[in-house]
Order: C-alpha cells, then structure tokens, then sequence
C-alpha cells in the first residue's frame, strides 16, 4: 500500500460504562485507593498519567483492527458509504485514521477512570445514600459518551468521556465533604452529650469511608456517654456534700471513659485543693504530736507533705525547723555505719549509694565524699576487670591490651579492696599473661587473592602464610580484580586449623 492510499478502519466495540445495577468488571486501577480523599484538581491531574497507556495502545492494540481494504471493486465508488454503515467503514485518509485511532484509545482510558472511580461511589461511598440524583446525572452523561463511541464519533465521545471523568470526580469530592460535615455534627453532638445524634452523624460518616479513625473513635466515644454521664452526675453530688475524696475519684472515672472532655482536669484540681484545706488542720496537728513525742521521722514526714502543697506555709516551717538538726544528725550516723558495712561485704555499688545519700544531706562530709570515691574507682576497676574477662579476645587490639596493663597495675594499688576483689586482680592477671603469648595463624590461599588482616597487616597474595599473632578476634578481608570481595571473622586460640581466604565468585 502506498503511502497516499486511503485505509479502512474496521470499527470494535467499546467496554461500555456500566449502567445502573450493573455489575462492575474493570481491574482495579492504581490511584484507586487514593481517590476517596484526593483534592478534585490533583485527581484529575493523577487519572491524566493514564495518557502514555492510551498511546501504547494507538500504537500497538489498535493497529489490530485496521485492516488494508481489498482491491476495489469494478463499479464500487470510493465515496459515500449506504444508508446505516458506520463511518469507520467509510474510506479514511491515513492521518485522519490516526486521529481517530488516537481518540478512540484516550476514550477507552477515559472510560476505565471513570468506572473506577463509579466503583469507588457505588461499593465503597455508598453514593446512594447522599449524591443518588447527582450520580444518575453523571451516569447518563457517561452513557451518551458511550453512544458517541459505538457511533464512531470517537473525538465527540472522547470530549463526553473526559467531562464524565471530571464530573465524577468532583462527585467524589463532595462524597469528602458529605463525611466531614457528619464528622462535624458527631463531633458537636458529642459536645452536647446528645448520643441519638451523635450516633447518627458517625453512622453516616462511617456508611461513606467505613474504616476512617475519626469516624471509629467518634462512635466509641459515643457508646461511652451513659457511663460518662453517670460519674459526672455522682461527682456533682459528692461535689454538693463536700466529699472532695469521692468527687475526685468519679472525676478520674470520667476522664478514664473520655479524657477529651473539655474542664475535667480543673474540676479535679479545685476538689483536689478543697480536700487539702479541709484536712489541713488534722494533719498539722499530727505534726506537732509527733514533735511532742520525740518521733522526728513522722513530724518531719508531716511537714514536708504540707511544704510540697505551699512551700511557704510559716507553720509548716516553724515545725520543720524545729526537727531538723536532730533528724540530720541521726540519718547522717545511720548512713555512715551502713556505707561501711556494704564497703566490708564488697556491696560496692550499694555503698555508692549510700555515700550519695549522706552526701545529697550535706555535701562537705569528708568521710562521704572519700568513701565515695573509694568504691567508686573500685566499681570501675571490677567492671573493666570482668569485661576483658568475659570476653578475652578484645585483648588482641594493641590498644585494648595496652590500656589493660595500664588497669592492672591500678587495680594492684588497692590492697584494702577485700577477698572478691583480689580473686578478680589475680584471675585478669592471669589472663594478661596468657593473652601476652602469641599463637600461630595458618592462612591459605590461592596465590592470587591479596589479603590484608586488619589492624594488622596486609600480606599480599600467598598460598600459604604464616604468623603469629595474640589470642584473640581478627578480621581478614581477601580482595582479587574481577571477584568479589571476602571477609572473614575470626577468633584466634591455640590449637585453631587454618584458614582459607580466596575470592572465588565472580562479578
């Protein structure tokens, strides 16, 4: 065929937009799911990628249903087409086919948006219930495009179908809308503690996006208004009785069923404050018996209780200063003879805490801060002591092995430190001792490989290497042009095989 000869176009039927109670068959699409609280600009924006599939199929689906004419006819004319044929039958110009072609593809896009997003209304947004006229509108609009196609008229269809898309859209959007305004009236039902409305406006908002956790909490959050109601009730009362106690605890019960209830915390708080007053004068009584009675720690305890409620209460504090020296006196002397009991049992970490109690009292005792420095070297010592013990091999870094002599020789100098304490120095001393001694490494290889055993030193390609090196953990890393790289860990004692470092997979 030359390039000026006309082309006939066979017409295909399209996917029609799903009528009425039909069932829904297209696939799901990808900006399916983000459709229901997309912006309507950016929705349309987000179907409009779908543009490079309609020109995929222009040039690779559409292509099938042209077919080449056969050779004309004696007595057929090129012209006008009978009564009834469809244009597409007519003889077309190989550009106008294509135009149509084209058109046709973006209308068959155009229509899979739109029953996407008809799913999207019908099954999921039960657009029945608030949008049914708008929807019907739509649908009718979607069908005449459908017409328009089965007629040929691909470019009116394709216009149809576009204005279908958007107005479908725009129909989602308003579904968005719809919610939040049901969202909205739950939410001031609630307010009001009105349940029947409130459980009304979450019913409509969950009918349109079932699983939303606004929507979810809202109805939760009405399910719980008669329990709420109830203790709000019975702390007005306790409230009117002046059972402060028992109005705080129906206010906290209140709060546990719906901490969002606006004014909870401050009417706990007022019957909080009228509770303390009420009990004040009991409890500075008690203070001042005890005083009287000699028993410091239950005066002293009075006291501060008042002080932590009004630090600047003059009776609180006459009373508080009148039991302190004595009370210091004797926590100081018991902390002492405590912190040197733990000191004796070895209970380092106990005596530091014992020394900062004494010394959180008073910060210049000479006998809290020296002891406290004491056990405190002492706990550092035991527990760099027990981590090398615990794990040898850190011992093959020259530094760590370094800073481990540097630990011994300090740990030595503390020959007061108890029997516990000199079993650790003798067991690290031990240990320094075997990890001093170098053990033999054998490593293997292909004699292409060039191995580097880090921290160490690189040894470069060799069949068979050997050194030695302390007990500990290594790492050696094999590389070869071409190959990919190896890396071996690896924990070095006595006795140990050797090891095999070549780089054998190729890149």
């Amino acid at each position: 065929m030359s390039a000026d000869e006309p082309i006939r176009i066979e017409p295909t039927a399209p996917p029609l937009s799903r009528a009425r109670g039909e069932a829904a068959t297209p696939a799901s699409l990808p900006w399916r799911e983000r459709l229901r609280q997309m912006p309507r600009r950016v929705a349309v924006l987000v179907a409009a990628t779908g543009l490079a599939v309609a020109i995929a199929f222009v040039f690779l689906v559409l292509p099938s249903h042209v077919s080449t004419p056969d050779a004309p006819t004696t007595g057929t004319s090129p012209g006008l087409t009978p009564a009834g044929t469809p244009a597409s039958r007519e003889t077309v110009a190989p550009y106008r086919s294509l135009e149509l072609e084209r058109a046709s593809a973006k209308a068959r896009e155009k229509l899979g948006e739109f029953v996407e997003a008809q799913l999207l209304l019908e099954e999921e947004m039960n657009v029945a219930l608030w949008g049914a006229e708008e929807m019907a509108t739509v649908r009718d609009r979607a069908n005449e495009a459908d017409r328009l196609f089965l007629e040929e008229r691909y470019e009116e269809s394709l216009t149809e179908y576009e204005g279908a898309v958007a107005d479908i859209l725009a129909l989602v959007e308003r579904g968005n809308e719809v919610f939040e305004e049901a969202l909205a009236e739950g939410t001031e039902a609630l307010a009001r503690r009105d349940q029947t409305a409130a459980e009304a406006a979450f019913e409509r908002a969950l009918a349109i996006r079932a699983n939303d956790p606004r929507a979810l909490s809202g109805q939760a959050r009405t399910a719980s208004l008669p329990a709420l109601a109830a203790h709000l009730l019975e702390a007005q009362r306790a409230e009117l009785k002046g059972d402060h106690a028992r109005a705080i605890a129906m206010l906290r019960k209140a709060r546990a069923v719906d901490p969002t209830v606006p004014g909870l915390d401050e009417r706990i708080a007022r019957a909080a404050a009228a509770k303390a007053k009420d009990d004040y004068e009991a409890v500075v009584s008690a203070g001042f018996a005890a005083l009287d009675a000699g028993d410091f720690e239950a005066a002293h305890a009075v006291f501060d209780r008042i002080l932590a409620d009004s630090p600047d209460d003059a009776t609180a504090l006459a009373g508080r200063q009148q039991t302190q020296q004595a009370q210091t006196r004797a926590r100081i002397d018991a902390l002492h003879a405590t912190a040197r009991q733990h000191e004796d049992a070895e209970a380092w970490r106990d005596a530091l805490s014992t020394y900062d109690d004494a010394l959180a009292i008073d910060g210049a005792l000479e006998f809290a801060r020296q002891g406290r420095e004491r056990v405190r070297r002492r706990i550092e010592h035991t527990s760099a002591m027990q981590r090398l013990l615990n794990d040898p091999a850190l011992l093959s870094s020259k530094r760590e092995f370094a800073a481990a002599q540097e630990l011994l020789d300090a740990a030595a100098e503390d020959g007061d430190a108890g029997a516990a304490f000199e079993r650790s120095v003798a067991d690290f001393r031990e240990l320094l001792a075997q990890a001093a001694e170098p053990i033999p490494l054998v490593l293997l290889s292909d004699n292409a490989t060039d191995v580097v055993i880090l921290r160490v030193a690189a040894l470069g390609a060799f069949e068979r290497h050997e050194l030695a090196l302390r007990p500990g953990r290594y790492t050696i890393v094999g590389s070869r042009d071409g190959c990919r790289d190896v890396r071996k860990e690896i924990r070095l004692e006595a006795g140990m095989g050797p090891v095999d470092i070549r780089c054998r997979e190729r890149i």
